[in-house]
């Protein structure tokens, strides 16, 4: 989507911004002042008053001033661990350690981002409700992990298009502003964008991806997913049904055999037909033994993408016998 556009997303960029506050936004200019004077390797804190003056954009309207003891005690702290960073030094723990500092002297992650992004624009893009509605992005009680996941969530979607983190973000915010901010701007414009945005694989992806983590959290098992996609996408349900049904299959067998058995049986993964064996070993009657084959045979199929005329492809049925088969296993328990 972006890499036709590449050439003019920033012309656009500052148009849109134009015509949302009125006045330019001089990103370019900001971005090479902090470059030319180290920011990154230097930090003092004339960079981060640059940085939130009103003389180079629509800082304090926008995110509030950060007060002087704070810009100075800041610049301090984070000094050395930004060069580190921005010298893609090794040093282990380097960016934890300076987004920690940021977020306990600012405790505003918005403003972090806003800091990080005009010193390091593709590394860092600013943290704003329109770039997270665009790519479906909730953030956490915990800010760091917050920070660190919707950085690398940036610069993933960037890499595709050849673009930094910033600039991407940037890309995002122009598409949602044109679309629910200045909509009568250029409709056509914003149809053509908003279109290219919506079917866009990388973003759809990324979007579908953090739906499923809201949903899903940590504690969901992969049955419980499986019910419920089975009438959206049963291949995908029936790979997890079955996923959670071996993972059943190896609790069981590892109570019901010694440790030699269970290495045997381990170190025959690799050769294939695991399923039996495990079915084997976990004595479970002929019946459950050839219904479980069947499914795992369809399950083969959705894995790999294969569609045999010979076998019928997947259905909700063949979804809904694969939880049957972990509601038998979890009655074995």
């Amino acid at each position: 989507m972006f890499s036709s556009r590449k050439a003019n997303l920033s012309s656009l960029f500052n148009t849109v911004y134009f015509e949302c506050y009125s006045r330019p936004a001089q990103h370019a200019d900001l971005e090479k002042y902090l470059k030319k004077t180290k920011a990154g390797t230097n930090l003092a804190a004339f960079h981060l008053n640059k940085i939130f003056s009103d003389g180079s954009w629509n800082f304090s309207k926008t995110w509030g001033m950060p007060t002087e003891d704070q810009i100075q005690t800041l610049a301090e702290e984070i000094r050395e661990d930004l060069k580190f960073v921005c010298n893609l030094s090794p040093v282990v723990n380097a960016e934890d350690r300076l987004l920690t500092a940021m977020v306990k002297t600012i405790n505003n992650i918005e403003i972090v981002s806003v800091c990080l992004s005009f010193i390091m624009p593709e590394r860092y893009c600013i943290m704003a409700p329109p770039p997270e509605h665009m790519i479906g992005f909730r953030r956490t009680s915990d800010k760091v992990k917050t920070l660190k996941r919707y950085f690398a969530q940036m610069r993933g979607l960037g890499d595709h298009y050849g673009l930094g983190a910033f600039e991407i973000e940037k890309a995002l915010w122009t598409i949602h502003q044109l679309k629910y901010r200045i909509p009568d701007y250029d409709p056509s414009l914003t149809e053509e964008l908003w279109s290219a945005y919506k079917t866009d694989p990388n973003i759809l992806r990324l979007r579908v991806k953090n739906l499923l983590d809201e949903i899903w959290g940590e504690n969901i098992s992969d049955d419980l997913k499986a019910n419920i996609l089975k009438e959206k996408d049963p291949e995908v349900a029936l790979i997890l049904a079955m996923r959670y049904f071996e993972q059943s299959l190896w609790v069981s067998v590892s109570k019901t055999v010694d440790s030699s058995k269970l290495n045997e049986i381990k170190t025959s993964t690799k050769k294939g037909n695991i399923l039996i064996k495990l079915l084997e070993a976990a004595n479970a009657d002929p019946n459950l033994m050839k219904k479980a084959q069947r499914i795992w045979r369809k399950r083969n199929n959705a894995m790999h993408g294969v569609h045999d005329s010979t076998e019928p492809s997947v259905s909700t049925s063949d979804v809904v016998d694969a939880i049957e088969l972990n509601k038998l296993m979890a009655l074995r328990r």
